[in-house]
């Protein structure tokens, strides 16, 4: 997928002839542009696939001005969110310095804490009906609830309702899940169904099979290195942005103050994974930093 870059407002003065590489339909593309990419792209040496990829870019971009795209307000609200979230980033980057590595009596502290993670992980198996939130019936749950009920005949249920679905097999570990669901899944039977609430969707699931597949500390480490690297970056983030709030006077209107609080508690009992209950205040407010510092979503 090609990206298109964002260019500074008004012409691009014309650069030298010894700084121009290439010129598509009358815009320049330089030297510069190029070591940029490749600064970017983390390549190791300028090549002829590098520069190709840079005239179809602007050959795209060249398209796009010409069907007055560049006008059109959701494409000027898309290159605005991408303007300033990478001022955003550049500043972040300026002012956070870049964490050490952990220690590691850091390292095994969370690798003992979190067996369900490394020592203690399993790998699941999950064959799955996806469906559209709003056919969960009352008679539907109830089907799923019945003891010693098969994947196939919720399927047939289904079929004989008209209900669409789509069948999908799932592996994960419990590294992937939600503390709620492993907890549930420790006592679990083979076969035994559940419904996972997911937005608009929900997901009836059939646990089919668990393997043990835990981690040694060897093996583990460069990824909890990493997750405790990313950690310290988020925490530093955190701090920067409190920092600026207090300096700030900030304003929200009524309408603002109608939106919905993550952090709240829901009412009744939502999906068996918790994914659609309320999350913990630390879990949103990482959520909240990271979308205003973090990369294109």
């Amino acid at each position: 997928m090609l990206l298109l870059t964002l260019v500074a407002c008004g012409e691009k003065k014309s650069a030298s002839s010894s700084q121009v590489v290439a010129n598509v339909d009358g815009q320049e593309i330089t030297i510069h542009q190029v070591n940029n990419e490749l600064a970017k792209t983390g390549g190791s040496q300028v090549t002829k696939q590098l520069l190709e990829g840079l005239v179809a870019r602007q050959l795209l971009v060249n398209a796009a001005k010409k069907d007055k795209l560049d006008t059109d307000p959701a494409v000027l609200a898309d290159m605005e969110r991408a303007r300033n979230l990478v001022l955003a980033q550049s500043y972040v980057a300026s002012k956070v310095k870049a964490p050490t590595r952990p220690l590691d009596q850091e390292i095994e502290d969370l690798y003992r804490k979190n067996p369900d993670w490394f020592a203690q992980r399993k790998q699941y198996e999950f064959g799955q009906l996806v469906i559209a939130r709003n056919n969960l019936t009352p008679e539907l749950n109830a089907l799923m609830n019945q003891p010693g009920k098969r994947m196939d005949e919720v399927a047939a249920w289904l079929d004989s309702h008209r209900i669409q679905y789509a069948r999908q097999q799932v592996v994960k570990t419990s590294a992937d899940l939600p503390p709620q669901m492993n907890t549930s899944l420790k006592t679990m039977d083979r076969g035994a169904l559940f419904v996972v609430l997911e937005g608009q969707t929900a997901i009836l699931t059939s646990l089919q099979d668990v393997k043990n597949a835990p981690l040694s500390l060897a093996v583990a480490t460069p990824q909890i290195i990493q997750y405790l690297v990313t950690q310290k970056q988020n925490q530093a983030s955190e701090q920067l942005v409190e920092r600026l709030k207090g300096e700030a006077k900030i304003e929200y209107s009524e309408q603002a103050k109608s939106f919905a609080d993550l952090s709240a508690p829901t009412n009744g009992a939502e999906a068996s994974t918790g994914k659609d209950q309320a999350k913990d205040p630390e879990s949103v407010n990482k959520d909240v930093i990271s979308r205003g510092v973090a990369g294109f979503k």
